[in-house]
């Protein structure tokens, strides 16, 4: 059987352990904030991309196919 402490025997927190808690939330946070920005990134691209292809003249139809690549061009950069 493992050793327990007293602390841990009667569920008393260390404040080691508080602070362990504190910077693994903060990064957590942090980690959120940037996935969020990238996405808000790719969306505002995906519009711009729209917006340059319609003023090119292309149909709504060829949008979309233009989209359909660069979704695969992305999708295999990530998957290597």
């Amino acid at each position: 059987m493992a050793f327990k402490s007293v602390g841990q025997k009667y569920g008393f927190v260390s404040a080691g352990n508080v602070f362990r808690k504190k910077i693994a939330d903060a990064r957590k946070e942090e980690r959120q904030k940037a996935e969020e920005k990238i996405a808000q990134n790719n969306a505002d691209t995906k519009a711009d991309t729209e917006t340059v292809l319609r003023e090119m003249g292309l149909s709504e139809e060829q949008i979309a196919q233009a989209q359909a690549k660069l979704e695969a061009l992305q999708q295999s950069r990530l998957a290597k």
